[in-house]
């Protein structure tokens, strides 16, 4: 989930005619999402493919790759610090003989893998030990008692006897409820009801896909709301694409109150980053499954209260001009590219 946004990345590689086997790891390396409005040295950044390690060599490489930022980042630019800097003055190939030297070895090649695909873990998920484990979609992360729903004091049911169930937090701010018996599942299902609270298939997916951060009133940071407006935003951009009978259109939409993109805003389909009091600047063209690229600034100083006056048009260039209905709004935004998007917008 979202791992081409980080310094090192980590994927395990296991044997193709086991699972069960560990055989080592692809490495990327150079991914952050933090930037700075107008300063072009400043950038969000995906990761890029170092390659493949065996599992007895994993710590030695990532040794390798903190001792190659620790003697050759920048020290001097505090706002150009961040290893993803590094990795894109030298390119992946100079950066990976660099890390060579330090390891005293060769990086083998990345491994093949089977296609990316976006999973949230939300419903019902068999353990593999004969026990379940149940996916509960918590709305811009805030555990809550509001509104007729109560996700808090359901937390607090589950994790209390009778039922004492573990809880593990997701990374798209949503709670994972951990070894449940296959014989308590409707049971429990009727708890998650009784306060309340959704499952999966009766969330619109606009809100299951939609992460923002704190921003107003919580971050000294923020620049403009995000998690208190996300919900009317869903709402919002859910009644423009009925309009443009798009319903059972997938977007990934993320806000973030000011542009060190802490809600990873850079990696999706869509984006509304904080650039004034009233403002955002819009992205677009991540990629649907969160793979291999970042998306990119369309128009800045869009007003909070009138955005759909730009989506409308791109939201009708996407369905006049899609390859087809298999391709996503941000797989079709980065195929035509910045220039021919503006063009909509005149």
């Amino acid at each position: 989930m979202d791992i081409y946004i980080s310094d090192i990345g980590l994927v395990v590689i296991t044997d193709p005619d086991n699972d069960d086997e560990l055989l080592g790891f692809n490495v990327m390396v150079g991914g952050g999402m933090g930037r700075t409005h107008n300063k072009e040295n400043t950038f969000a950044r995906a990761a890029d493919h170092l390659g493949f390690v065996h599992k007895d060599d994993v710590m030695e490489v990532c040794k390798a790759i903190l001792a190659a930022q620790r003697d050759h980042g920048n020290r001097e630019v505090r706002a150009n610090a961040r290893m993803k800097y590094l990795v894109h003055s030298l390119g992946i190939d100079a950066f990976r003989g660099l890390v060579e030297s330090y390891l005293g070895k060769k990086i083998e090649p990345w491994r093949d893998m089977v296609p990316w695909k976006y999973s949230d873990w939300m419903g019902w998920h068999e353990h593999g030990d004969g026990k379940l484990f149940l996916g509960l979609n918590v709305e811009q992360g805030r555990v809550k008692d509001e509104g007729g729903v109560n996700m808090k004091t359901l937390l607090r049911t589950l994790a209390d006897a009778p039922y004492n169930l573990n809880m593990m937090l997701t990374p798209t701010q949503s709670i994972i409820i951990q070894g449940i018996d296959p014989s308590m599942k409707q049971e429990i299902e009727d708890v998650v009801h009784a306060h309340g609270v959704k499952l999966v298939e009766e969330i619109d997916p606009l809100t299951r896909l939609s992460i923002a951060c704190p921003a107003l009133p919580m971050c000294g940071l923020a620049i403009n709301e995000a998690e208190r407006v996300m919900p009317t935003y869903v709402e919002r951009m859910r009644a423009l694409m009925d309009k443009l009978d798009l319903s059972s259109e997938e977007i990934m939409i993320r806000i973030t109150g000011c542009p060190n993109g802490c809600a990873r805003p850079y990696m999706a389909e869509l984006a509304f980053v904080g650039d004034g009091p009233k403002s955002y600047q819009i992205w677009v063209g991540g990629s649907p499954v969160l793979e291999g690229r970042t998306g990119f600034a369309l128009i800045d100083r869009v007003k909070m209260d009138s955005w759909e006056d730009t989506m409308e048009p791109l939201l009708k260039a996407f369905k006049a001009e899609r390859s087809g209905p298999t391709e996503f709004f941000g797989d079709y935004c980065h195929r035509v590219g910045k220039g021919a998007l503006l063009a909509k917008l005149v």
